[in-house]
């Protein structure tokens, strides 16, 4: 009896040993809270809160970069400069979900990050790497299962023409929120614009010929318009029907229509023909769905259109060398505002007498436009002239009555050949995107085996000054502000 008494109580003993010692590796890291410091799991908290937010690092009042990975609130917002005039070198997310190959954190634990210092001596297991890919490719969840940036006030969407991805921006964190492929072919397929319109985007593929519907909420190309030779410009009817797609500024010069495509079924309406051969790239539409205007780049002139019966009315005649490169509608469609390349300035047409009522001195290679709601101010985004260090800027024009005057000029040292622009419908933020084909902009990182990244700006509307730039990837060129 005794000798059983005894086994019974030694084996009790060690049943308690054992979930003693479980318990103990159950037991959450050090710093971590019972909700993993807003993580999915202690172990994600535990590479974060333990290996980077340590003393002197991403941590405290003044986190190394300004980028505090102590919360998960504080980590998906990814550089925060709580001082005005600061010169960061770096101003964006560090981690975009379901993509880890372009989230900066991973690639830094990678060691796959220019320059890698002060980064170097972050001795991460295999396992401890693994775990932080597996989070972000999952999600990067937090500990509520919930997904970031996934139900934001409005979003801005990019194009990357040479790298085939389409950045999404969340307008309210102000940081890239995801990264969507948009390649067709194994080549580059070249994506050039992009419009919205309620539960879908839409955008040219130059080089494939495709035009593009992808879903906004899970960001799945649902169909495709094939055989768009050249792929250019959109401009979208007010009730979401019909969009009409130009061809690109780098056709040969060798067209003379553009398309009407039908958004229910991505089918092509019709092929509009027009006079005269050239490359008609720049398109506007008027609010009320009546005209579109196109522009002959390398003729030097405008085509109406009616924009209803898809029949050509007549040709406006420009001078000769004014490229006219991009186009936008006022407010109240009595205008368009028409960016002349080859004489650098902005031109207004009237839509009542088909005539150019003024004509307003702007920076080398004006490119897209964008319009406030009120009519009242017009920016121009610049390319400049990157041989003479020029880097490009936004013009700023005033409307007063029928009169259009410069009102200010916006600089920044980061801009690098600036190309699209569109502004928040409560025409507080100006996004800017910079192609930086010229390279005079330098990116903080640079992921090994990635090109030339360009960058996004936003403006403050309201200082007229640039409060954050983001890097995109590969020639950021046409982009759209959700509405």
């Amino acid at each position: 009896m005794r000798k059983i008494l005894f086994l019974i109580l030694f084996v009790s003993f060690i049943s308690i040993i054992i979930v003693s010692c479980g318990e103990g590796l159950s037991d959450p890291p050090t710093g971590i809270d019972e909700n993993n410091n807003g993580f999915e799991s202690p172990g994600v908290a535990d590479v974060f809160v333990n290996s980077c937010a340590t003393a002197g690092c991403h941590s405290g009042t003044n986190p190394a970069g300004d980028i505090s990975m102590e919360k998960y609130s504080s980590l998906i917002k990814g550089a925060v400069h709580p001082h005005q005039g600061h010169n960061a070198e770096f101003e964006g997310e560090v981690l975009i979900p379901f993509n880890s190959a372009k989230s900066l954190i991973y690639q830094i634990i990678e060691g796959n990050v220019t320059p890698i210092s002060p980064h170097e001596n972050l001795n991460l297991s295999s396992e401890q790497k693994s775990r932080i890919k597996n989070w972000i490719d999952n999600g990067a969840k937090n500990n509520l299962g919930e997904i970031p940036f996934t139900n934001p006030s409005y979003r801005v969407y990019v194009c990357n023409q040479s790298s085939d991805f389409v950045s999404v921006i969340d307008g309210d964190f102000k940081v890239v929120s995801r990264i969507v492929d948009v390649s067709a072919t194994p080549t580059t397929d070249s994506p050039h614009m992009i419009k919205e319109f309620g539960d879908y985007y839409y955008v040219t593929l130059i080089s494939a010929g495709k035009f593009l519907k992808i879903r906004k909420s899970d960001n799945q190309i649902v169909a495709s318009a094939d055989g768009i030779e050249k792929a250019g410009m959109i401009q979208i009817t007010s009730d979401g029907s019909i969009a009409f797609v130009s061809r690109s500024s780098t056709s040969p010069s060798i067209y003379n229509s553009v398309y009407a495509i039908r958004l229910s079924d991505m089918s092509v309406i019709q092929e509009i023909t027009l006079p005269v051969t050239g490359v008609p790239h720049a398109i506007a539409l008027t609010p009320n769905d009546s005209i579109l205007y196109v522009a002959n780049l390398t003729k030097d002139r405008i085509s109406k259109v009616n924009a209803r019966t898809l029949e050509f009315i007549d040709d406006i005649i420009l001078p000769s060398g004014t490229e006219p490169m991009q186009a936008n509608c006022s407010p109240d469609g009595n205008y368009v505002y028409i960016s002349a390349r080859g004489t650098n300035k902005l031109l207004v047409l009237s839509t009542l007498s088909d005539s150019i009522i003024s004509e307003i001195d702007v920076n080398n290679a004006p490119m897209h436009i964008a319009v406030s709601s009120d009519g009242n101010k017009i920016f121009v985004a610049t390319m400049g002239n990157h041989m003479s260090g020029d880097h490009g800027n936004v013009e700023v024009i005033e409307k007063s009555g029928e009169s259009w005057n410069k009102f200010t000029t916006i600089t920044d040292h980061r801009f690098s050949m600036p190309h699209g622009c569109d502004i928040s419908a409560d025409n507080n933020y100006l996004y800017v995107s910079s192609r930086n084909t010229s390279g005079m902009f330098t990116p903080k990182f640079k992921v090994n085996g990635e090109g030339t990244n360009g960058n996004l700006a936003i403006i403050d509307t309201r200082t007229m000054s640039v409060i954050k730039v983001l890097e995109l990837e590969e020639y950021p060129s046409g982009l759209v502000v959700e509405k």
